[in-house]
């Protein structure tokens, strides 16, 4: 093993292991000053897609532009020496694949199905110029975060089974598998970061050369070779991960990675064909508004539909979302989970508060403070609690289900849901009443009324409801402070 690869395994390994840590302490509710969303703010497919969508790059995504000038200058090296999936499929391909296998030519040439990543990312793009924004499904940051927080942290020691996380494990051990048989399939023919990175690193600076006088055609370049960018012939600049493994694997020393090689011909374009392109692109636009249509409608309330704290409204949120999950692995009750059904497929694994798993901390803002795209506001625990004078910041409003409900259907003394309500002045309060029970006499009881003013939707009364299966008091996203059409009517109370 040579001095560059060392060091490229050593930049790997720290990368990786400062991922996966952040996403481990963040789920620990480690203290808010670790940059829990680093990675995903230097990520130029979330930039890129985020600004089509919702016409605005968040401040925070300004940090990709580092990585576009990182590319220009030295080439796709996030793809080779940074990004966790990139790295985890190489493990996985050194652990299960024979040597023979993976260093080989055959396996390490180029495929011309390897421009599906291509248009994977043309269909990303356009759909979120149409307004739906679906980058983060394939984007490989945000798919790795998503099956560690929903597939590996839920079958450790005190996990929770996460709704859906079967699916994001499952695609994640799809990937690292199929390495067995391709290294780096995803990178090589399914990633949409990886084909945007190509296109700047087109135009790198620092490149892979071959001089045509040394080389004697043996194809040793090729062996290793982890982009499968044909460092043998006619370079394929967008391909090349930067690994490096073609240098010492040249017995000529005909290989070099430098300055401004000189170009006897411009850098090949993608293997595309223009009539699949036109029609990837034609499809896309016309999926978006289909797959809008299956939520039901971005201005039609739905009443599980319950999204964080600071919570754009939908069109906007959904125009933010990368489903990167930093928001659910926040939540120190595991109140946020991923949507699967309640958003349609647009809004799939987008956060929604299911009160039956937790519930929202009156005062906790971390949803919002981890969030890479601003599609949560960033709130303070004093705008968030209303204790600024304003009022407070509601997801949603309780409704008590008086044929559940133990004071009113069975007159049995129950408070639960007063005693756990966080609102000051509680939200929850009683009604004094003598029931008539089965021997002809009367219970005293104090059956639950809500205050829909000064109900914020937190749900702890329905997470604490001891009524088992649907709780006897739920929560509805109407009364929503981020859509001021979801609201109750004036004088109404919800109870």
């Amino acid at each position: 093993m040579n001095w560059t690869t060392r060091i490229r395994i050593v930049y790997q390994a720290t990368f990786l292991v400062i991922f996966v840590w952040l996403l481990a302490r963040l789920a620990a509710g480690d203290p808010r000053a670790l940059p829990y969303s680093a990675f995903l703010h230097g990520d130029p497919l979330s930039a890129i897609g985020v600004t089509l969508a919702a016409g605005t790059l968040p401040g925070a995504l300004i940090w990709a532009l580092v990585l576009i000038a990182l590319t220009l200058v030295l080439g796709r090296v996030f793809c080779g020496w940074i990004c966790p999936l990139g790295t985890l499929q190489q493990l996985s391909s050194w652990l299960f694949s024979p040597r023979s296998r993976r260093e080989s030519l055959q396996v390490n040439r180029y495929r011309r199905w390897y421009a599906l990543k291509t248009y994977i990312l043309a269909a990303v793009l356009v759909a979120a110029l149409a307004g739906t924004l679906q980058s983060g499904l394939f984007d490989p940051l945000s798919l790795t975060a998503r099956a560690l927080a929903s597939g590996l942290w839920p079958v450790l020691p005190g996990g929770r089974p996460v709704p859906g996380g079967w699916l994001a494990a499952l695609l994640f051990l799809t990937i690292l598998v199929a390495s067995r048989w391709i290294p780096r399939v995803f990178c090589r023919g399914l990633c949409p970061l990886g084909a945007l990175l190509g296109v700047f690193s087109r135009f790198a600076i620092f490149r892979i050369h071959r001089v045509s006088d040394a080389c004697n055609s043996c194809k040793l370049c090729a062996f290793a070779c982890q982009g499968a960018d044909e460092p043998l012939g006619n370079h394929r600049v967008s391909e090349c991960h930067v690994c490096l493994n073609c240098l010492p694997g040249c017995p000529e020393n005909a290989m070099s990675y430098r300055a401004l090689p000189p170009l006897p011909s411009p850098p090949p374009k993608p293997d595309l064909s223009r009539r699949y392109l036109f029609g990837t692109v034609l499809g896309a636009f016309a999926v978006a508004p289909l797959l809008r249509a299956t939520g039901g409608g971005r201005d039609a309330a739905r009443p599980r539909l319950i999204r964080p704290p600071g919570a754009l409204g939908e069109p906007e949120f959904l125009q933010r979302c990368v489903k990167c999950s930093l928001c659910q692995q926040a939540c120190p009750t595991g109140a946020l989970q991923p949507a699967i059904a309640q958003a349609g497929v647009e809004g799939f694994w987008s956060p929604i508060l299911v009160p039956r798993r937790g519930w929202c901390e009156f005062a906790c803002v971390r949803c919002g403070e981890v969030c890479p795209t601003q599609a949560i506001s960033r709130l303070t625990a004093v705008r968030k609690t209303g204790y600024d004078g304003r009022p407070p910041v509601s997801i949603g409003t309780a409704f008590i289900d008086r044929g559940r409900c133990l004071p009113w259907a069975m007159s049995t003394p129950c408070i639960v849901c007063e005693e756990m309500c966080p609102t000051d002045p509680k939200a929850i309060w009683f009604e004094v009443a003598d029931e008539p029970v089965r021997e002809g006499t009367a219970r005293r009881v104090q059956r639950p009324r809500v205050d829909a003013a000064k109900c914020v939707g937190c749900g702890i009364c329905e997470n604490k409801c001891p009524v088992g299966e649907e709780a006897a008091i739920r929560v509805a996203s109407v009364g929503e402070t981020r859509d001021p059409l979801n609201r109750l009517l004036a004088g109404e109370n919800p109870s």
